[in-house]
């Protein structure tokens, strides 16, 4: 897909032409060195004119696009993007924000993690109160995604708890990195976001279903939305799964499809907040069919999605009890 010999500055020329006077850096996975073939560069551009996040392709190569202040790199509001700029790898930094920016959060970073983590968790049990309510309403479709929700919320709070920045495509091999003398966790998220289910069968049809719920917000009535889901975020999609099921990385491959699955749910709702989920998948006016929803893996049963909501709350308040 792309040459990773390629120093950065040469394929991401258009990109330092189109803003030439702004500071440009690598971050996420490729500033860090755990990328693999087929992922995308996360590329920071610190500019005061605001434009929403996108992605592009580039000859063979993938880019995400995200725009920040020259304030916001030096002083970040959120603690993940701190961690993410302290670990930042500079392509063009003329006025040193970048540089000056990376040793501010650097210092930062242990305090970063933990504010991180903080909101993490608590979100994680804020959502674990929705799948309570979800079964109350006998709603497990809903209950089983508010479940999945909440398993990696609680799964990104045990990394950053750790000092470690997650990776959504690299989550799984993040988690067995810090596994070591607390399995339990890992085996947390496991339960909790339905790993058992991550089989080529069914991260063939996640995919797909995914792939299904990017065309619906492509076709969004919010342009601001709607933008920032280009049909090239589908193709990155579809390079990263093809690459983790080819190296037989079935569970990776799942969990990224699941992440992906949240993410386009939560945006999904926002366009529509007048409504529910489970208005959204069921009723004359549902925009996701059962078909779909067995595709996405919402089909777990009663059972199951209690048993992992056990998981996944006893996990949840063993994190929150460690200072």
């Amino acid at each position: 897909m792309k040459g990773k010999s390629t120093p950065a500055s040469t394929f991401l020329e258009p990109i330092l032409d189109t803003y030439m006077d702004a500071a440009v850096a690598v971050v996420g996975c490729n500033s860090r060195g755990i990328e693999r073939y087929s992922c995308e560069f996360d590329v920071l551009v610190v500019t005061g004119d605001k434009h929403p996040p996108t992605s592009l392709k580039m000859g063979d190569t993938f880019v995400d696009l995200s725009f920040v202040s020259e304030k916001d790199v030096l002083k970040p509001r959120d603690p993940e993007r701190a961690m993410s700029i302290a670990l930042a790898k500079p392509v063009r930094d003329s006025s040193l924000v970048l540089s000056t920016g990376a040793a501010a959060n650097s210092a930062m970073f242990a305090d970063s993690a933990k504010k991180a983590g903080g909101t993490r968790l608590a979100s994680a049990l804020k959502i674990l109160g929705r799948v309570e309510i979800a079964l109350a309403k006998k709603e497990l479709v809903g209950a089983d995604f508010w479940l999945l929700a909440a398993s990696y919320e609680f799964g990104y709070a045990w990394l950053l708890s750790n000092e470690c920045l997650p990776s959504p495509s690299h989550l799984l091999a993040q988690m067995r990195e810090n596994s070591r003398g607390a399995p339990s966790r890992f085996e947390g998220v496991s339960i909790g976001a339905g790993l058992e289910a991550a089989g080529r069968a069914g991260c063939g049809a996640r995919l797909e279903g995914v792939s299904v719920l990017h065309d619906i917000l492509r076709e969004g009535s919010k342009a601001a939305v709607s933008s920032s889901w280009p049909k090239v975020r589908t193709e990155i999609l579809n390079a990263k799964a093809g690459e983790l099921v080819t190296r037989v990385e079935l569970a990776e491959c799942y969990s990224f499809l699941g992440q992906e699955l949240v993410d386009g749910m939560m945006t999904i709702l926002a366009l529509n907040p007048k409504r529910t989920l489970g208005s959204l998948t069921s009723g004359k006016d549902a925009l996701m069919g059962d078909r779909l929803v067995r595709q996405l893996g919402l089909a777990r049963t009663e059972k199951a999605i209690r048993d992992g909501l056990q998981v996944v709350k006893g996990q949840v308040s063993s994190l929150a009890r460690i200072p």
